[in-house]
């Protein structure tokens, strides 16, 4: 994802999302890498050891010791840094943060050269495929009853949730009332069918595209590619049982969610406000058209509330609404736990790694934290025990409208193989420009899955 982004308790959220023991998802990768900072903290004045501190709890002296921390959730460095700041200014430590574009690829050069991360922002794919051997296991940790969400390997928890988002279409509901003249409401706009009605009625009414499809790899070819698998059966179950159908013998190309994919790639190119050349879209263009009203309807993420506030969006215009899905499950939209902090084990002394979970502790267990995670990063907390809620429209009516009232799909244990969507990726993007074919897609799924196995099982 390129950048970052509700009334509700978390309590009440958890509720509506699956639980993940055993646990893997692909998680989208993150956006804009490269950029370094370092947070340090001055030294503390009391003596080693530990001593109430009230909302921060403990105030541990760790002698000056340095955490280094890596980013793939770069939208949020800035309110992160901050966070750390507040936390390591009490405990004496340094904390060196860098951002990556490419964890994967990011945290195998560092294993390589014995410079890993002491913690770590990941997607549940680079747990999945190296927790065993590279990470530490947190399952005695204090915060790990207040959430079902947490990424295990095995039976084993390695990382902490980070945040719940939901891969959706963003919606202007103002510049759709503006142009039909009547009030928007997006429960009769949840197939296919409804939904290219509504984008025939608001050309003919003027708005000649009203639809935004990102140009981006990990939008287009990995969150809305995504919505064949999650949607199956809404369970990991369908998930998987669609892999297996595949590798017995049975085309994708005949598989109803591959049509319905289908039928949702011609739909977007055709009301694409990118059409005339899709792949040279610009991300912060495409804000500025959906700020703007130019279109109504964009397909992202609850992560991007920040980039349209911005731009001076109007909090009482957006709101989230539900991919078009022929099915029975139509109206709901994926929500997961879908980062997770993970703490070394190759590289990290004791100390760092004790420095990193009391760190996690503080995120997780004091209203400090909690709060500062919730308000200034605008997530969606994972945790039970978390009273603050984003402010953002867009994470409330995450929570409002879809998490509240039961309308999510969670495929967690599911998760592809890293290479996926660099497999399959030019397949997709010639579906959307039309210089593939549906049928040279499904083949290409096809031959895939004969030579991978899915994550989390």
């Amino acid at each position: 994802m390129k950048r970052f982004t509700g009334v509700l308790l978390a309590s009440v959220m958890i509720v509506s999302l699956a639980a993940c023991g055993a646990k893997t998802q692909e998680a989208p990768d993150g956006g804009a890498g490269g950029k370094v900072g370092e947070t340090k903290a001055g030294a503390n004045t009391g003596s080693a050891g530990k001593a109430d501190s009230g909302e921060t709890g403990s105030t541990t002296d760790y002698n000056g010791i340095t955490l280094t921390f890596m980013n793939s959730k770069p939208e949020i460095t800035g309110e992160l840094e901050e966070i750390v700041k507040g936390w390591a200014s009490n405990h004496n430590v340094v904390v060196e943060f860098y951002e990556s574009s490419d964890p994967t690829g990011t945290l195998t050069q560092k294993y390589a050269a014995g410079d890993a991360p002491i913690l770590a922002i990941l997607d549940s794919t680079q747990i999945n495929e190296m927790a065993e051997e590279k990470m530490l296991p947190l399952d005695g940790e204090e915060w790990v009853s207040q959430t079902d969400l947490g990424c295990y390997v095995n039976g084993k928890l390695y990382g902490m949730p980070l945040t719940v988002e939901s891969q959706c279409l963003i919606v202007n509901k103002k510049a759709v009332e503006k142009v039909l003249g009547r009030e928007f409401d997006k429960t009769k706009y949840t197939t296919t069918e409804t939904l290219e009605a509504l984008f025939a009625e608001l050309r003919e009414k003027g708005m000649e595209n009203p639809m935004i499809l990102l140009s981006e790899s990990w939008s287009m070819c990995s969150h809305l590619f995504a919505q064949m698998m999650n949607f199956q059966d809404g369970t990991s179950k369908g998930a998987f049982a669609f892999v297996d159908d595949i590798k017995a013998g049975k085309d994708c190309f005949d598989n109803p969610l591959f049509q319905n994919q289908i039928k949702i790639f011609n739909l977007y190119a055709e009301y694409n406000i990118n059409k005339a050349d899709p792949l040279a879209a610009v991300y912060d263009l495409n804000c500025s058209y959906l700020v703007d009203g130019e279109a109504a309807f964009m397909s992202n993420g609850t992560w991007v509330w920040p980039d349209l506030a911005a731009m001076g969006a109007d909090v009482n215009a957006f709101e989230i609404m539900s991919h078009p899905i022929d099915n029975d499950l139509t109206g709901r939209v994926q929500a997961s736990a879908t980062k997770f902090i993970a703490v070394d084990n190759t590289n990290a002394t004791a100390e760092q790694q004790a420095a990193a979970k009391e760190f996690l502790n503080f995120l997780t267990m004091t209203d400090e934290g909690q709060k500062a995670l919730t308000e200034k990063c605008g997530i969606v907390s994972a945790f039970k025990n978390n009273p603050y809620s984003p402010a953002d429209p867009v994470n409330t009516s995450l929570a409002v409208d879809y998490m509240s009232k039961g309308k999510t799909v969670n495929i967690v244990p599911y998760g592809p193989p890293s290479d996926y969507r660099k497999t399959l990726e030019s397949y997709v993007q010639k579906v959307v420009t039309g210089a593939g074919t549906a049928r040279e897609l499904a083949d290409a799924i096809n031959a895939y899955w004969q030579t991978h196995e899915p994550n989390g099982r």
